[in-house]
């Protein structure tokens, strides 16, 4: 009798350490289910990247009649909400600058979308008028995000900046919704501001009232700049406040050309970010004409 209360301790610490072996082997299990799951989703998301990466365009510059050209693209992430898109039609370029709603795989979906509609666009009307393609994006957005008068609002939308350019007409034209234009001259750095109204969203009236800024091209003519909010809004320095459209300004004012002007603000930005965290997707491209 004494012998089996002897062994009751010896049974109960060797059920416990069964116990305790079991629950190792499942915790082990779901790492390792945790594991390949992460590995499959990082997977994805890298092909995407390459996806992504395939639909933006190669820039020739003496195809588009750019005298100069410099560029950045910088998603947040792996893949992220901003892109470009460029076009050559009938003499006139179109460069196109946009932010999508959210960044990661949202943003990026959103720019496979719109890129495609920029396609369409070009394929069936002239790009001579930055402010038509804005309407025309806003519409096929409106069908493609199925916006009707039961489904009046969604979350998915985009701002854009719309260059247009032909040096046959020696014309240069530009439309923003909700993104604007800087053109260095001699005399300094002029702001030209979009509309106030984003892309996509909610059901509008078309044609939509846009307006367009026209200056002629000439062998002296500005260069121009245009950049998502990805640059302003990055937080950083000893106050963590925003980087801001003067230091953006000051930068360009300071270059002695497009590609100078670029790099300098990149480099500024990643300087004054330091060990904050990356805030949202940033593109911004300088070019002369």
């Amino acid at each position: 009798m004494e012998s089996i209360f002897l062994l009751k301790p010896t049974i109960s610490k060797l059920c416990q350490s069964k116990q305790s072996s079991d629950r190792t082997a499942d915790l082990r299990k779901t790492s390792e289910e945790l594991t390949a799951a992460n590995n499959d989703i990082n997977k994805s998301i890298q092909a995407a990247s390459v996806i992504q990466n395939a639909i933006l365009p190669r820039i020739d510059l003496l195809h588009y009649g750019f005298r100069d050209l410099e560029y950045v693209w910088q998603p947040r992430d792996t893949i992220g909400g901003d892109f470009y898109w460029l076009e050559k039609k009938d003499g006139w370029t179109c460069l196109v600058v946009a932010d999508c709603t959210g960044h990661g795989i949202p943003g990026a979906f959103m720019t496979l979308i719109s890129s495609t509609l920029l396609d369409r666009i070009s394929s069936i009307k002239d790009l001579s008028q930055p402010d038509a393609v804005l309407n025309d994006l806003d519409e096929f957005l409106q069908k493609s995000l199925s916006l009707d008068e039961t489904h009046q609002q969604t979350d998915f939308g985009l701002d854009a900046g719309v260059c247009c350019f032909s040096l046959d007409e020696k014309i240069f034209r530009y439309s923003g919704a909700k993104m604007n234009l800087y053109q260095k001259t001699d005399q300094g750095v002029v702001e030209i501001k979009g509309d106030k109204k984003s892309l996509g969203y909610d059901i509008k009236e078309h044609p939509l009232d846009i307006k367009v800024f026209e200056c002629p091209l000439n062998q002296q003519s500005a260069s121009f700049f245009v950049f998502s909010d990805g640059v302003t809004d990055q937080v950083g320095g000893e106050k963590k406040l925003m980087y801001g459209k003067k230091r953006v300004l000051n930068q360009i004012r300071g270059a002695v050309d497009v590609k100078t002007a670029v790099s300098n603000i990149v480099a500024d930005v990643e300087k004054y970010q330091g060990l904050n965290k990356r805030r949202d997707d940033l593109t911004l491209f300088g070019f002369a004409v």
